[in-house]
């Protein structure tokens, strides 16, 4: 034997044994403590975050370990936050503040007994932004004793930015509409006449006088100016411009669109003679971009504005679903037009599959908008959002091009209160066809290590009856995404990574969701059936109403009325059957109010949002491809709520005011 010294006896030298077994205890004893988690210095203060202090008293000799959770991290165990030593008598750490945090103190001291006081029920809280806590931790005869944080400042209200911004927001639509009503009466022209009254002396300030004029003189005076074309650009090869001169559409009658179908058109109709336009479909889509392009910029950096960790809904996670329900809805009026003129099925299949292509390319195109390198081209994304539109409008699309219908044949029967069901009766077992490939795929498919039919988020989740899900992200839909894209080439930072410390990857527009988006777009096209079938707008409401019921009672069933644990939870990073069931419900309602504001009793014009949905995708691009919001040219670093909501505000409004631009110069873009 080599490397120990023995004595005359064959025994291993007792010094060396004694120094060997002191350095293996001080090894496992360095292997037990995070370095990481020992408190050395106070954190520095970030947004959406608070400083709890742990202050030990008594006992000197006895190690505490602060445990902490947020509650947003569903069915997670505690985790070691950080490790007050001996010879430190207070910690200093951030906590979240966006939702509920667990907190408890244990030891590891086996001779200390922790009491009640220092459990999740006693010490749990809702911290406030920008406060400093306090735990007093009391370590006396073996006990260890913990009072409730208490908060050591005075803190601001976090959401006083916001409330700000709608109040100017309010004031801005009123002294709008203060403005207009005092142009139609011809109140400024007097308000300038009062005040100034030699620049206004060529101005009659009564414009009563002119009673006396002949309906000849009036037409006299004014001058009227034929409108230019409208200046329409797409991604497809335009036709000879002297075939075109005579059918270019006006301003007013300019074709709706979405993300890649021109819609809506002015053709008559048998039932309804006049010209038709929705000014509220555009409208519905500009609020769309707009709120997506303000929580793309991060809206304020305020956790409802951003996307939601894994179960549940948040305002970034309405517009996405929002802009699949309108493409169907708007495409009811596409292939209504075309069918009246006599459009063959092969050349509007053509047109269908040309558009899905330029639209997954496009995607493509804004996944690589960070430059390709040979490196960057291994991990390449290939799903995305508009990847996502081409197929779901491939398949919607093709499928209601057999079923549309130029007329309304069933007008006069008996069923046509539903016709509007009955007559594409095809369509809808299709469509429930796919709901129920994806109900078999996502809770029968077995994968591997996984539990079947698991829908948590991994990671950290206790939420498969003790069974280890760490693996198991996504379930079903991402086990088909990494086997058929590749792990390298889907979304790599899922929004559950920063809860649950998840490490596999999940694409939310990955291809499962795909059938359940399909089935949303149908839920549009069936508004926009409506709208083509009843001319009335009170069938065309009470309709919507109906439905809007019917889809949100089924929601709640399907997720319990929770936001975990129901059947199918509410989940946007899995496009689940409730979610798209559930946002179709808002889009209904939504739709209605928009209809009934601006097409029916035309009490609100659609501005601001009306002009950003005539040009929706070209906001879109422009605003994915400059994903840095303009601060970046001002050189602002933003460090709070009340820097960051006015600056993605500017942001956005740029967007806005580049959208009434080129609606004034009449440009619009379309795919």
């Amino acid at each position: 034997m080599t490397g120990c010294k023995m004595d005359d006896g064959g025994k291993l030298n007792f010094k060396t044994l004694y120094f060997f077994c002191l350095l293996v205890c001080l090894s496992l004893g360095n292997e037990e403590k995070d370095p990481k988690k020992v408190c050395k210095h106070v954190p520095q203060k970030k947004i959406d975050t608070a400083f709890v202090t742990v202050e030990t008293h008594g006992h000197k000799n006895v190690t505490v370990n602060l445990n902490t959770i947020t509650t947003e991290c569903y069915t997670c165990d505690l985790q070691l936050t950080a490790v007050v030593e001996p010879h430190h008598n207070t910690c200093t750490v951030l906590v979240d503040t966006r939702w509920k945090m667990k907190v408890s103190i244990s030891t590891d001291n086996d001779s200390f007994k922790v009491l009640p006081s220092c459990s999740v029920n006693n010490l749990s809280k809702w911290f406030l932004e920008g406060g400093n806590y306090s735990i007093i931790v009391m370590i006396e005869n073996d006990k260890i004793t913990c009072e409730k944080p208490v908060l050591q400042n005075d803190t601001v209200d976090s959401n006083i930015p916001i409330y700000v911004a709608m109040g100017a927001f309010v004031g801005l639509v009123l002294l709008w509409w203060l403005l207009k009503y005092m142009y139609r009466n011809h109140l400024l022209r007097r308000l300038q006449y009062c005040l100034f009254p030699d620049s206004a002396a060529f101005i009659d300030p009564d414009p009563k006088r002119n009673a006396n004029k002949t309906e000849y003189d009036v037409k006299k005076d004014k001058i009227e100016k034929p409108s230019p074309p409208v200046k329409r650009y797409n991604l497809r090869r335009r036709k000879n411009a002297k075939y075109e001169s005579d059918s270019a559409p006006s301003k007013n009658e300019y074709a709706e669109q979405d993300l890649g179908v021109p819609t809506n058109t002015s053709e008559e109709d048998a039932v309804r003679p006049r010209k038709e336009r929705l000014k509220s479909l555009d409208t519905f889509r500009g609020i769309s971009i707009v709120v997506m392009i303000f929580v793309n910029y991060r809206g304020g950096d305020y956790w409802f504005f951003r996307h939601s960790k894994w179960n549940g809904l948040t305002v970034a996670d309405l517009v996405f679903p929002w802009f699949v329900w309108i493409m169907g809805t708007a495409m009811a009026y596409s292939f209504h037009s075309q069918l009246r003129r006599s459009t063959p099925k092969t050349k509007m299949f053509w047109k269908i599959f040309k558009r899905s292509c330029i639209l997954f390319a496009l995607g493509l195109l804004i996944n690589s908008s960070d430059g390709l390198n040979p490196v960057r081209m291994r991990e390449f994304r290939i799903p995305g959002v508009l990847q996502r539109f081409a197929g779901t409008y491939l398949i919607v699309a093709t499928l209601h091009m057999f079923f549309a219908k130029p007329n309304d044949p069933n007008q006069y029967t008996w069923w046509s209160p539903i016709r509007d069901i009955t007559d594409y009766w095809f369509e809808w077992v299709f469509n429930i066809v796919l709901v129920v490939v994806w109900l078999a795929l996502t809770f029968g498919l077995e994968v591997p290590g996984c539990p079947k039919g698991y829908l948590g988020p991994g990671g950290l989740a206790n939420d498969s009856d003790g069974k280890n899900v760490s693996l198991c992200t996504g379930g079903a839909a991402s086990y088909i995404d990494r086997t058929i894209f590749g792990k390298g080439r889907i979304y790599q930072t899922p929004t559950c990574k920063e809860i649950y410390l998840t490490t596999v990857p999940h694409d939310p527009e990955g291809l499962l969701g795909t059938l359940t988006s399909c089935f949303m777009c149908f839920l549009g096209l069936q508004a926009g059936k409506i709208l083509r079938t009843f001319p009335d707008w009170k069938q065309r409401v009470k309709r919507f109403i109906i439905w809007g019921i019917i889809l949100g009672v089924i929601a709640v069933i399907l997720c319990k009325g929770e936001k975990n644990g129901g059947f199918i939870p509410i989940n946007k990073n899995l496009w689940s059957l409730s979610f798209v069931i559930c946002l179709s419900c808002f889009a209904f309602f939504l739709f209605a109010f928009c209809y009934v504001t601006i097409d029916v009793y035309r009490v609100w014009s659609g501005a601001p949002f009306y002009y950003p949905g005539m040009n929706a995708i070209l906001l879109y691009m422009g605003h994915e491809f400059f994903s840095q919001p303009f601060r970046t040219f001002l050189g602002i670093q933003p460090n709070s709520h009340m820097v960051y909501l006015p600056i993605n505000i500017w942001d956005t409004a740029v967007w806005i005011i580049l959208s009434y631009y080129l609606y004034y110069k009449e440009i619009f873009f379309s795919v």
